[in-house]
Parts: structure tokens; C-alpha cells; sequence
């Protein structure tokens, strides 16, 4: 069957003649008169051009328009005579500059088509078709999706699980945005925008998120309080708190306005303040701190009095690249302090009136200011968790004559004698005025089974007074402290708080106590600084005739806790064994020559296994040496050099000073020079 038009009128013309060519359709001759520009898309950019094969279909069509002006068929409008009369009919259009700029923007948009084109458009045209867009395609099909999830998600909360679980699950965010904003031209769908907002900050997009707020609040979507308190929930742990502060600032201002629906509360304030002191701005901070009220859904909590007690404290600590001087820095840290102690005042004043309740992170925070400053208030951590804690203290108040007996470095320090009453050490503002001590108080008392309301200690209490002990490098109170938490009050200590206590055990020198320790400790628990410190707690024990027995304890459990020995304790162990006294089995007063070399033997004895696999490790990358960047893998040969060096020296001492038997010597020897011999390869090594 023929369909086409042109090839209709050449099998008419083959069969009746060329007057098939005007009798073809009437149709298509009036079509031709009335579209006589056809458009082509132009699929590289927007524009619509005229095509060179169009621009002869215009001059076809003039000719069919002055032909067809005849209705009477007639040979004139046959004739070339017709033709030449309907061609002189239309010519003045074409006359004079008009028709030469015309005629010029034709040939210069023929010349910009490529001939691809020309015929791909010219192929079109004899199909009757186009290309179906791929965009508008996917559209329809999400569009379809969409309309078909609206017909079981007509339910706000069922739209809003759907939205929780579909984010949880996958991130086809795109979808769900659509399908929320279809489904927001029919009804209120606050808590979906919230689940879409909350998704965006969960991946750090913080503009994104504030974005799909605005576009919230343009779909007539009314924010709720949960919705500000994602978004400033999210934008608290955002990386860049600095550019994020001014954005989150200006949504908590437009709360204050009078068109506002929602109000701030003490949730929002509290995230706010946390974002102004990680920016350490104080002012800010204080100037929200300021808009709290005493009762009601603005009044300060447990966590507001912590948020502010910890950026006092990062305030005054400064930075690692801080320029202030020494005497600035320690008037700030002054400052700090007496201003925490004022908040501290209200803190106290709040809990006995049953506002708020004390918590462990509170305490810490308050305990954590006084660390930075000097000796008075470390040792007002004790009075801070006696009054909030209700655990006496461990030792007698500083000042005191009780104190003065036990620690006696603090006698040069209190020779004034003073009345018992002024004997506590007191702590005065600038403006003078005396900033109160931590007293014992009534506290609150529960409803329900009257017992009083203390905070509840842990491990981050536990650290906190192991620090105080540290800074007053005194043990007893640490040990104290220690039992009392760990054994009466049965709370777990973390591995810091292990640490902690080693350290303190270091600075006593109590390396048999250290070995007992280690014993207790959870073995998930061990590293290398956990042996780096028990090692050198030995070190500092040297007067004890026990110290390199510990010191083997200690090894004894690196080698079966770690995968690779930490090479600083092992040399540490060798220096113990070289500088700790030996005394011989018969007279355990008087240093033995002999048993010094015997316990060198038994050191360097003890090493060899670690040393091999040490050596193993830094040529052939086993165990966790695979990890290890190039400049980790030149810090960890550097030490192994100088645990050889120190093995090398331990052999010449032997045999300089006649630690041992002369026979011995040879053997010695071998195993001195296998060690030089690794020197040598491996300084030949590096070139």
C-alpha cells in the first residue's frame, strides 16, 4: 500500500501523466501553503533553523501558491507563461536590501547545518517520527512511581515510615524527595521534610539541609520543634563548626520573630551554645546563655551548665598554636576558674531547690576547669565530688595539719600559722570579693523512696581524681580512690583509667604494685604505651632489689598480649637490667659483679625472640608491619637500630669489665658480631 504522498504522485504520473503532479491531494497542496516554513530541531543546542532542504520547499511552495491561485486547471496556470506571472506576483518581497539581508541569513544558516543533519531531518520528515526524549521518559516512569506509592502512602504516617525506612535502607534520595513533594500539595507532611532534612545533615550537607528547610517552609510545610533541633543537632557536629555558626545563628534568630510559630527551647539553646563554644565564641556563647529563664521551656538544664563549664575550659586552655604569653595565658586560666566557681554557685543552688539534677558529666566538667589551674584547685576536686558525690575524702584539706603530716613538701608552703577556721586555701577575684569553696550541703531528697540525690560516679569521675592525684603527685589518695570505685562502689575502670593509674604508679615508683595491676587488666585493654609506662615505672624503681623481676613480669606479658613487641620497652628493659642493682643469693646487701653480668645474660637472652622477630618484620613486612606508611616503617627501623646498638653495648660491657668467665668470651663475640654485621647491612642499604 502506498502511504506516501510522493510516491503517489509519481505513480499517477507514470500512469496518467504530469497532471497528476496538481490532482495529487488537496490536502497536502493546502497544508503546503499554509506551513511554509517547516522548523528543524536542532539537537546540539536550542535554536530552530531553516535547512537548505526547506529553504527550496519555500520556493516550491511560491510556485504552488502561483499555481494554485487558478481553480479552473487550465493549461495557462500550466504554462510557463502562468508560472512566470505567479513568479512576478511575489517578487516585490524579494525586492531591494530586505530581500538581500533575507537571502544572506538563509545561505549563512545553510552553511551552519551539517549535511548529517540535513538528512537525518529529511529522513524524519519522510517517516513522520522523532526521537522520543530519554529525560522526559524517566520522568514519566518516576512520576508513575510516584502516583502509584501516593495510593498506599495517603497517611501522613505511613508517608513518614516510609520515608525513615527508605533512607535508612538505601540512598534513593531523589525519589523520596519527589514523592514528599507530590505529596505535600495535598496535606501536612512536617515529619517527612524532618526525616529529609535529618538524612542531609547524617551526611554532612549542611547547605543542602538548610535548603530543603527554606523549601519546606515555601510548600506551606510549618517547621516544628523537631525540625530546628535537627538541624541544629546536625550542624553541632559538623566539620567546619566556623562557616556553619553564622547560618545556624540567623535560623535561631528568625525563632525570636513574631510570625514564628515555634519558639526556642532549651534543647535548641543547648545545641546552639555547643556549636559557639567549638567555634570558641564566647560572646555568642554567653549572649544565648543570657536568654535563659528560670522556669519554664527555657530555663537551663544539666547540660547547659556543662556545655558552658566545658567551653570555659577549652577557652582557657588554649591551643597548641595560641600567642599568647605565659602571664597571659595564666590570667586566662584564672579567669576561667573563678568564673566556673560562680556558675558552680548556681549549679548548687538549682540542685537543692530540686531544678535540675547532677549528673557525672556535669561534675567532670566543673572538675575538669579546676585541673587547669593550680594547686588549690586540684585539690578542690576531692571537696567537688564529696559534695556531689557524697565519697569522703581520701585525704585531710590542704592547709591543714592533718595534710602537713602526711604530705610534708607542703610544709615550706603553709609555715604561717592561722587560725583553723582561715587555714583553707582561699582563691580571690579580681574585684576582691572571695569566690566560696566546695561545702558540704543538704541535697535533695527523692520522692518516691526518700534517698538523697547524688551523682552517680564512673569511669570518667574515676579519671578525673586519678588527674588530681597526678598533679599532686601523690599516690595514696589514688589508690584509694582507686578501691573505693573499683571494689566497694563495683565500677568498671576503662582502659584510660588503667593508664591513668599506671601513670600514677610511675611517678611513685611503685613497680611491684604496677605488675599487680597489669595482672588485673583486661588483656583488650593492653598497647604499647601500657607497657611503656610499666617499663619505665621500673626504670624509676632502681633502689628496689626486686626491679628486674618486675621488669621480666612485665615482659613476660607484652610478649603474650601483643602481636609485635614495642621496641622503646624493650630497650627499656635492657637499660634495667644494666643499671638495676644484682646482689648475690648468699648476701642480698652487697652488689655482685658476677650476678650483674648474669642478669645482663638473661636480659639479652630474654630479647633475641623479639629481636628476630623484629628483624622478620622490617624485611619482609609481616605481621603489622604490612600497614605501616614509609615514614612509620623508617621511625620503626630507626629503633630497631638503636635496640641493636644497645644490645652490642651490653655484650662489650660484659666482656670490658669482666662480667663474666673468660670461656664465655667466644661466644660472645659471635653473637656481638652478628649484630654489627646487621648495622653494617643495613647502613650499606640505605647508600
Amino acid at each position: 500500500m502506498l502511504t506516501c504522498h510522493v510516491c503517489i504522485r509519481h505513480f499517477l504520473q507514470n500512469i496518467i501523466g504530469d497532471s497528476a503532479a496538481f490532482t495529487a491531494s488537496s490536502r497536502f497542496l493546502l497544508t503546503s501553503t499554509v506551513n511554509t516554513r517547516t522548523l528543524r530541531r536542532n539537537y546540539i543546542g536550542t535554536l530552530y533553523e531553516i535547512t537548505k532542504s526547506q529553504y527550496r520547499r519555500e520556493n516550491a511552495g511560491i510556485n504552488t501558491r502561483g499555481i494554485s491561485n487558478a481553480s479552473t486547471g487550465t493549461s495557462y496556470e500550466r504554462s510557463q507563461a502562468g508560472r512566470d506571472a505567479a513568479r512576478g506576483s511575489n517578487r516585490g518581497r524579494f525586492d531591494g536590501r530586505d530581500s538581500e539581508l533575507e537571502g544572506n541569513r538563509y545561505e549563512k544558516k545553510v552553511h551552519q547545518v551539517p549535511p548529517r543533519l540535513v538528512q537525518r531531518k529529511q529522513w524524519l520528515d519522510s517517516r513522520g517520527i522523532r526521537p522520543i526524549s530519554k529525560k522526559e521518559a524517566k520522568a514519566k516512569i518516576v512520576d508513575r512511581e510516584i502516583q502509584q506509592h501516593l495510593k498506599y502512602l495517603n497517611d501522613p504516617v505511613k508517608l513518614a515510615d516510609f520515608v525513615r525506612n527508605t533512607l535508612r535502607t538505601s540512598d534513593n534520595f531523589d525519589f523520596v524527595q519527589e514523592l514528599v513533594r507530590t505529596a505535600s500539595k495535598h496535606a501536612l507532611h512536617v515529619v517527612s521534610w524532618n526525616h529529609l532534612v535529618g538524612y542531609l545533615m547524617s551526611k554532612g550537607k549542611m547547605n543542602a539541609a538548610i535548603s530543603t528547610y527554606n523549601e519546606m517552609k515555601k510548600r506551606a510545610q510549618t517547621p516544628d520543634a523537631y525540625t530546628y533541633t535537627t538541624l541544629f543537632t546536625g550542624a553541632a557536629e559538623h566539620k567546619d563548626f566556623k562557616v556553619a555558626l553564622p547560618k545556624v545563628l540567623n535560623i535561631y534568630n528568625s525563632m525570636f520573630a513574631e510570625n514564628s510559630k515555634v519558639k526556642p527551647n532549651t534543647i535548641h539553646m543547648n545545641c546552639v551554645m555547643k556549636m559557639c563554644s567549638k567555634a570558641m565564641d564566647m560572646d555568642a556563647m554567653f549572649a544565648i546563655a543570657s536568654q535563659f529563664t528560670e522556669k519554664g521551656l527555657k530555663a537551663p538544664n544539666n547540660l547547659s551548665f556543662t556545655i558552658i563549664l566545658n567551653a570555659l575550659r577549652l577557652h582557657a586552655a588554649g591551643g597548641p598554636r595560641t600567642v599568647l604569653s605565659p602571664m597571659e595565658m595564666r590570667r586566662h586560666k584564672r579567669e576561667a576558674i573563678v568564673q566556673s566557681r560562680e556558675i558552680w554557685v548556681e549549679v548548687i543552688d538549682r540542685w537543692r531547690k530540686g531544678d535540675i539534677w547532677i549528673d557525672e558529666e556535669l561534675v567532670a566538667a566543673m572538675g575538669r576547669v579546676l585541673l587547669v589551674g593550680e594547686e588549690e584547685d586540684w585539690d578542690d576536686i576531692f571537696s567537688l565530688v564529696q559534695q556531689t558525690m557524697n565519697i569522703p575524702r581520701q585525704i585531710p584539706k590542704l592547709g591543714t595539719p592533718a595534710r602537713q603530716r602526711i604530705d610534708p613538701a607542703s610544709q615550706s608552703r603553709d609555715r604561717d600559722d592561722k587560725d583553723p577556721k582561715e587555714q583553707q586555701a582561699e582563691i580571690v577575684a579580681e574585684d576582691g570579693n572571695r569566690v566560696p569553696h566546695f561545702e558540704n550541703i543538704t541535697v535533695p531528697v527523692s520522692k518516691e523512696d526518700g534517698i538523697a540525690m547524688y551523682a552517680k560516679p564512673g569511669p570518667n569521675i574515676l579519671s578525673l581524681l586519678l588527674q588530681a592525684s597526678l598533679e599532686l603527685r601523690l599516690k595514696a589518695p589514688a589508690t584509694s580512690y582507686w578501691n573505693v570505685l573499683t571494689k566497694s562502689l563495683l565500677i568498671q575502670p576503662d582502659k584510660e583509667n588503667y593508664h591513668a593509674y599506671l601513670r600514677v604508679l610511675r611517678v611513685a615508683r611503685s613497680g611491684t604494685e604496677t605488675v599487680q595491676l597489669l595482672q588485673e587488666m583486661p588483656r583488650e585493654y593492653m598497647e604499647s604505651k601500657t607497657f611503656r609506662i610499666s617499663m619505665s615505672c621500673c626504670g624509676r624503681d632502681k633502689r628496689n632489689p626486686h626491679t628486674f623481676k618486675n621488669a621480666g613480669k612485665i615482659l613476660d606479658l607484652m610478649q603474650m598480649s601483643l602481636r609485635q613487641p614495642d621496641i622503646p620497652a624493650l630497650r627499656e628493659y635492657l637499660d634495667i637490667a644494666i643499671t638495676a642493682p644484682a646482689f648475690d643469693p648468699t648476701d642480698s646487701t652487697t652488689p655482685s659483679k658476677q650476678a650483674q653480668g648474669k642478669q645482663i645474660l638473661r636480659a639479652l637472652d630474654r630479647l633475641n625472640p623479639s629481636f628476630i622477630n623484629l628483624k622478620s618484620a622490617l624485611h619482609f613486612g609481616v605481621s603489622s608491619a604490612k600497614a605501616l606508611s614509609d615514614h612509620a616503617r623508617k621511625g620503626m627501623a630507626k629503633d630497631i637500630m638503636d635496640l641493636t646498638k644497645r644490645m652490642i653495648s651490653a655484650y662489650d660491657l660484659l666482656m670490658d669489665n669482666a662480667l663474666v668467665a673468660r670461656d664465655m668470651y667466644i661466644d660472645l663475640t659471635k653473637q656481638r658480631s652478628k649484630l654489627a654485621a646487621f648495622v653494617s647491612r643495613y647502613r650499606n642499604s640505605r647508600g
